[in-house]
């Protein structure tokens, strides 16, 4: 099951939008400017592969981001 989720990176405010497949990162995009961050459009970010490994493997350090 892919989902979409807003996430704080809570030592630097920075806002990531992180695709996850199954539960796990497999695709970000950001940091994201805050014009950058609704949730109509955080299916069609311009995602990518690449840092998503870090992202899943530091997951601890973030924090979800439900109301904006």
């Amino acid at each position: 099951m892919i989902t979409y989720e807003f996430w704080r990176h809570p030592e630097t405010g920075e806002v990531w939008a992180v695709k996850l497949r199954n539960g796990i990162v497999v695709a970000a995009c950001g940091p994201l400017h805050h014009d950058e961050i609704d949730h109509e459009f955080l299916e069609d970010l311009d995602y990518s592969e690449e840092g998503a490994a870090s992202i899943e493997a530091t997951r601890d350090r973030y924090g979800l981001v439900e109301d904006l």
